[in-house]
């Protein structure tokens, strides 16, 4: 057979606008489809759901380089994730928009094929961690307007 069922995070990348910008520690990402009873007077309990708005959340965990702005890197990009966190003051200078994305995408490098892809993507979050023995990564927390894939 030599096909895989699974696709190993080891080797999933991130894409930003088709552009590498780091290998993957963790990735997720939660839709909410703001599901609602319908309620009818004189019934007990809904006689249906109805999805009333819509919400899409991505957890991004991804490597800090040691010398950031200082690509290309070996998973052939030339920027890193980090490398695209805007500070306090340009998000104030970006009319209180933090980094917005056309598309973003995980890929698995091994195959080449995109596991999951996001348009409209907008940066909500991120945060570092740094430990003893261990490697420096971040975390990002993104909002979309809609998965594609």
């Amino acid at each position: 057979m030599g096909e895989k069922l699974i696709a190993s995070g080891a080797v999933c990348q991130i894409l930003i606008n088709g552009s590498p910008v780091g290998l993957v520690t963790q990735a997720s990402y939660d839709e909410d489809w703001a599901i609602n009873p319908a309620n009818v007077i004189g019934y007990l309990g809904p006689i249906d759901y109805d999805s009333q708005g819509y919400s899409c959340s991505i957890t991004l965990g991804t490597y800090i380089p040691e010398k950031p702005g200082s690509g290309p890197w070996p998973d052939g990009g030339v920027k890193a994730l980090s490398d695209l966190l805007p500070t306090r003051s340009e998000v104030q200078g970006n009319n209180g928009k933090p980094g917005e994305f056309d598309l973003l995408q995980f890929m698995n490098i091994a195959t080449g094929d995109i596991i999951n892809q996001f348009r409209n993507v907008m940066i909500a979050s991120n945060g570092q961690q740094i430990s003893p023995n261990s490697y420096a990564t971040a975390n990002v927390r993104l909002l979309s307007v809609e998965r594609m894939i």
